[in-house]
C-alpha cells in the first residue's frame, strides 16, 4: 500500500456462534473495527474529503471542520493528516475521553461544546449545538465544512463500497441487513446496494430518543447515534425501524467481548441486539448481516468496560 488510506475498507465478515440468534438463523458481523482508526467512519471521512477534492472545493493546507460525537472525529483527523489538511473537530464534552485523546494523537484540534447531561449521556440537543458551532467555525476564511449530516458523497460511497462488499462476501446469500443511525448514510447507501436484490433492511435508533418513530427525545448511552431525524433519512429505503434500549446494547457488548472475543463499542452491541430481532422477524433460514462499527478501546471509561464484573 502506498498510503494508510488504502487500508480503509475491505473488512472481514465473521459469523457469530455463541451470540447467534436462538432460532438458528445465520448472523454475520462485518468487522469495521479493522479500519485504521478502529471505526467504519474511516470510510465516510475518506469519501467526504476525496469528494470535495474531486469537485474542487478544497485547497492545499485548508482547515476541514466537522461536528462529531462518534468516531468521525478520529477518522477525519487521520484522513486530514494523511492528505495534509488541518482537522478542526467540534465535540460536546459528554463523549468519551478516549475519543478526545485519539483525535489529538492523530493531529486533530478540538473545539469543545458544553453538553446538556454530562458524560456519558448524549442528547439530541448536544448534536444540534455541535452542528451550529461547526457552521459558525466553517464561515472563517480557509475553512471547509464536510457537514456529515448533509454531505453528498457518503451515501454513494457506502452503496458502491460497503454494500458491494457485503453482497460479494456473502456470495449473494444475505437476506437481511441492519445498522444503527448517526447520519443514516450507511443504512441508506447499503440499502441502495442490497434492497434491489430483495434484502430486508432494518434501521436502528435509540429507544430513549426515538425521534423518527415518534418518541420523546431523551438522553441515551449509544454514542455515535443521534436520536433525531437526520437529513439523510429516507423511510422509503428501509423496511423496518427498530428502537434499541441502552441496557440491551450494553449487555450484548459485554457478551460479544466475553463469548465471541470481539471487543467492540456499544453501538455494535446495539446492532447485534437489532440483528437478533431481525432474525426472529425473517425466520430460521435468514442470513443477517450487521456491522461491528468501532472498537471497544474507545469505551474503556464506560460500562461495561469500566467495571470489574
Amino acid at each position: 500500500m502506498e498510503s494508510v488510506l488504502e487500508a480503509i475498507g475491505k473488512t472481514p465478515l465473521v459469523r457469530l456462534r455463541r451470540c447467534a440468534p436462538a432460532n438458528g438463523a445465520e448472523l454475520w458481523l462485518k468487522l469495521e473495527l479493522r479500519n485504521p482508526t478502529g471505526s467504519m467512519k474511516d470510510r465516510m471521512a475518506l469519501a467526504m474529503v476525496e469528494g470535495a477534492e474531486r469537485d474542487g472545493l478544497l485547497r492545499p493546507g485548508e482547515t476541514i471542520v466537522e461536528y462529531t460525537g462518534g468516531s468521525t472525529g478520529p477518522a477525519l483527523a487521520l484522513v486530514c493528516r494523511a492528505k495534509g489538511y488541518r482537522a478542526l473537530i467540534v465535540m460536546a464534552d459528554c463523549f468519551t475521553e478516549e475519543r478526545f485523546q485519539l483525535i489529538r494523537a492523530l493531529g486533530g484540534e478540538i473545539d469543545v461544546v458544553r453538553s446538556v447531561e454530562g458524560r456519558p449521556l448524549v442528547t439530541a440537543e448536544d448534536i444540534t449545538n455541535m452542528v451550529a458551532r461547526a457552521a459558525e467555525l466553517a464561515r472563517r476564511p480557509g475553512h471547509y465544512a464536510t457537514d456529515q449530516f448533509n454531505n453528498p458523497y457518503t451515501i454513494p460511497d457506502h452503496r458502491d463500497r460497503l454494500g458491494r462488499e457485503i453482497w460479494e462476501q456473502t456470495e449473494g446469500r444475505v437476506t437481511g441487513f441492519c445498522q444503527g443511525m448517526g447520519t443514516a448514510s450507511s443504512v441508506m447507501g447499503v440499502s441502495e446496494a442490497l434492497r434491489p436484490h430483495g434484502v430486508f433492511v432494518q434501521a436502528h435508533e435509540p429507544a430513549s430518543s426515538a425521534a423518527i418513530g415518534g418518541g420523546e427525545r431523551g438522553p441515551f448511552l449509544i454514542q455515535g447515534w443521534t436520536g433525531l431525524v437526520m437529513p439523510h433519512w429516507d423511510e422509503t429505503k428501509v423496511d423496518h425501524l427498530e428502537p434499541i434500549e441502552d441496557d440491551a446494547a450494553v449487555e450484548m457488548t459485554a457478551r460479544l467481548a466475553r463469548e465471541e472475543g470481539i471487543f467492540a463499542g456499544i453501538s455494535t452491541g446495539a446492532n447485534v441486539v437489532g440483528a437478533h430481532r431481525l432474525a426472529e422477524r425473517l425466520g430460521p433460514d435468514a442470513v443477517v448481516v450487521t456491522l461491528a462499527v468501532d472498537t471497544g478501546f474507545k469505551y474503556l471509561s464506560v460500562e461495561p468496560f469500566a467495571s470489574d464484573g
